[in-house]
């Protein structure tokens, strides 16, 4: 079956599903008998042009909950299933599935598990973070993740579970809120970063036009370092869909707690410079002229690497593209990284 005969067929059955369940709702029609609009992940599933609303409340309460045994990405993602902005999906050891378990309980929203367990292959250069699976888990073993779809309700979370195991990654992340441009982006780089560690920032840089600095709403690269507005790559570092979508989130986290939100901002507001296995390495310092003239003392790096410490001697960087950069300690050239596997990504 054709790929688009077969994920229009798929919204076709779940609109039948989801309609003959609406109708039995309380509050599913307007005064005039007719269907009312779908909105939150429904509305994003159905139809291309559904922007996020803004506006939304995340609840604070839960956010408080959620403080200090959660990481601010994953709380950011909670937040924003739990409001019915989206449905989102993590991967979680056991006992962190039973303490979000309970939360939703408390809080009134769902989660659901996959049937599976498994073992993550740790990213070299990333400091511990796992874009790739390196096998199923034996039951009981140690280090085991499950993936954990969060909804705000059970339906929404089962319905991402399902188009997730089958492979449906268009339609899945059409219910993760991503747009149509940047799930188009997604497929056509999936293979060539599968044959890598399965990072997709080469190919939204390789996308990218125009001089640096890039849209720092868009700053993707960020969440290795603790704070990212998106959940997902953008097809390029100017995408204005992504930006919204990025606008969007900001103003719902700020509504929540203001000071948290200016944390999101100022880690975005960063130059970060790229490597596939030699680390990611982040300069709060702007890019002027071609340069980033920088304090050592203030760079951030996700792992101890060579390149980390070659930075560490240095204190400006001169970006020649955005595959090339020389590191400099005063007027003396003290190293270089070019090539395919090096990505320049200023945002400030």
């Amino acid at each position: 079956m054709a790929v688009e005969t077969r994920k229009e067929r798929l919204r076709a059955i779940l609109w039948r599903t989801l309609d003959e369940q609406l109708q039995s709702e309380a509050g599913a029609t307007d005064p005039s008998g007719n269907r009312r609009r779908l909105t939150g992940p429904w509305g994003a599933f159905f139809d291309e042009h559904s922007a996020w609303d803004g506006t939304t409340q995340l609840s604070r309460d839960l956010y408080l909950e959620l403080k200090g045994q959660f990481d601010d990405n994953l709380i950011r993602e909670i937040l924003l299933a739990a409001a019915d902005v989206k449905i989102s999906r993590t991967t979680l050891a056991k006992r962190k599935i039973e303490l979000l378990q309970a939360t939703a309980g408390r809080h009134g929203f769902e989660i659901v598990t996959s049937e599976h367990q498994w073992i993550l292959r740790a990213d070299r250069g990333k400091g511990g973070w796992a874009n790739r699976v390196e096998r199923l888990a034996e039951p009981g073993e140690a280090g085991a993740v499950s993936n954990v779809y969060i909804a705000s309700d059970s339906t929404l979370a089962d319905t991402g579970r399902m188009l997730d195991e089958a492979g449906e990654d268009d339609l899945f992340g059409a219910l993760l809120g991503i747009p149509a441009c940047c799930r188009e982006a997604f497929d056509r780089s999936k293979s060539l970063a599968a044959e890598k560690q399965n990072d997709f920032v080469p190919y939204v840089l390789e996308n990218t036009c125009g001089d640096m600095p890039y849209d720092w709403r868009l700053n993707y690269t960020a969440q290795y370092f603790g704070f990212s507005l998106l959940s997902f790559f953008p097809c390029s570092f100017r995408c204005p869909a992504a930006a919204a979508v990025a606008d969007s989130t900001l103003s719902m986290l700020a509504g929540c707690d203001a000071a948290w939100a200016k944390r999101f901002v100022e880690l975005q507001q960063t130059n970060v410079l790229y490597t596939e296995n030699g680390g990611l390495h982040l300069f709060r310092a702007h890019l002027r002229n071609g340069l980033i003239a920088y304090d050592p003392r203030d760079l951030q790096s996700s792992e101890a690497t060579e390149l980390a410490y070659l930075l560490k001697q240095g204190d400006r960087l001169e970006v020649s593209g955005q595959h090339a950069v020389q590191v400099y300690r005063g007027s003396t050239k003290i190293g270089a990284v070019a090539g395919e596997d090096t990505c320049m990504c200023a945002f400030y």
